[in-house]
């Protein structure tokens, strides 16, 4: 086979769509696969991640003034995490920055390839304001038949040390390993576990793909789809449009505003970020935990005090690692503090008391793990401590 695509239908994969790509959403029920993440090793094709090529010597110039991180605090085989802001300060998506010895890879799974390119453009329509002189080389790497792969849970290192070497278990994270030029180990994670990102040519990767669910079954490695995000991001929350654009894209209501770089020279959104960051928000994200373990609690119920409205809810889901339901509200500013009790959430059908938690909602397993302490594999070692 020459596509992940191809493999996915062959292994009967319900196949979604996602920033517009169709990609699986599931290969198992979702408890497997959620068991997969959170206890063992889990294998997501991540080919929806938008990938972007910038390269040239004043690419660097034009990167950071699309991201809010600072770019300029990585260097070769770094990465960074960044929001991509719209110009009133608010998020339109995020990124993964990559550097390399020619200039950056950026990676989104929220912002297509072409609006990627087509921001870059409208910032290359005045290179002098940004003290470009040789204009970079863009392109969509999607076109080139690029595509990602995810390996994510507590023992996801072990797995790729016994293919990849050991230098994975020393890969600090926001770092990559170029594999034979052919394929970039990337560590990252926005749940809590270990993460790594597998990028690089198609073929490739349906070659990786076979081996490691064939080098995984040992760790109990499970093939998934990228609906296992449903959950896993609210137990570990992080930026996900289909959650939280309904709601607010504002930095500080979001407790995203750690990936804002306020004091860089200039980027996409600064000024009015800016003056968001200084006025005191309105609103801000909190995590809500209901004191009855039968309830079932939908978007845009209500968040209450003496019958009064502060808040609403966001998501809620069924959290298996806490055996109880668990959401993210938005509550107002004055109420919105971690384990404070006495709030009732107005659902469709009953006032169901509530308490606020802070976030994220688990302590994850991977916490635990220390790759040069702990093994799933050998008997000789603890599993975790």
């Amino acid at each position: 086979m020459k596509s992940l695509h191809d493999l996915h239908l062959a292994g009967k994969a319900k196949m979604g769509i996602f920033n517009n790509h169709l990609l699986p959403a599931a290969y198992h029920e979702p408890a497997i696969e959620y068991k997969a993440v959170r206890e063992n090793a889990l294998l997501v094709d991540y080919s929806h991640m938008s990938i972007v090529s910038v390269m040239g010597d004043d690419a660097w110039a034009l990167v950071n003034h699309l991201a809010s991180a600072d770019v300029s605090i990585i260097r070769d085989e770094q990465g960074l995490y960044s929001l991509v802001l719209y110009e009133d300060g608010t998020i339109r998506g995020d990124a993964y920055i990559l550097c390399t010895p020619d200039g950056y890879y950026i990676l989104s799974e929220n912002i297509s390839a072409s609006d990627i390119i087509d921001s870059l453009n409208n910032l290359l329509q005045h290179p002098e304001a940004l003290e470009i002189a040789d204009l970079p080389v863009i392109k969509s790497m999607t076109e080139e038949a690029w595509g990602a792969l995810m390996v994510e849970g507590p023992y996801s290192w072990e797995l790729l040390a016994e293919v990849y070497g050991f230098d994975i278990i020393g890969l600090p994270y926001h770092e990559y390993i170029n594999q034979d030029g052919e394929l970039i180990l990337f560590r990252c994670g926005k749940h809590g576990e270990f993460g790594y990102l597998l990028i690089g040519p198609q073929p490739t990767l349906v070659d990786t793909w076979s081996m490691l669910v064939e080098k995984g079954e040992k760790y109990q490695l499970k093939t998934g789809g990228l609906d296992y995000q449903h959950t896993v991001r609210i137990e570990n929350m992080c930026w996900d449009e289909s959650i939280y654009a309904d709601f607010s894209r504002h930095p500080v209501e979001l407790q995203m505003q750690w990936a804002v770089q306020y004091d860089k020279e200039g980027f996409i959104g600064k000024d009015a970020v800016i003056e968001r960051s200084l006025a005191p928000a309105k609103r801000k994200i909190i995590g809500i935990s209901p004191l009855t373990d039968s309830a079932v609690i939908a978007s845009n119920d209500k968040v209450l005090v003496d019958d009064r409205q502060v808040g609403v809810i966001i998501k809620s889901v069924w959290s298996p690692a806490l055996g109880a339901p668990i959401a993210l509200a938005l509550l107002d500013h004055d109420y919105a503090w971690s384990d404070i009790s006495g709030f009732t959430i107005e659902t469709a059908t009953a006032k169901i008391p509530a308490k606020t938690q802070n976030l994220p909602f688990l302590y994850n397993l991977s916490l635990l793990v220390s790759p040069t302490e702990h093994s799933y594999i050998d008997a000789m070692k603890a599993r975790h401590a």
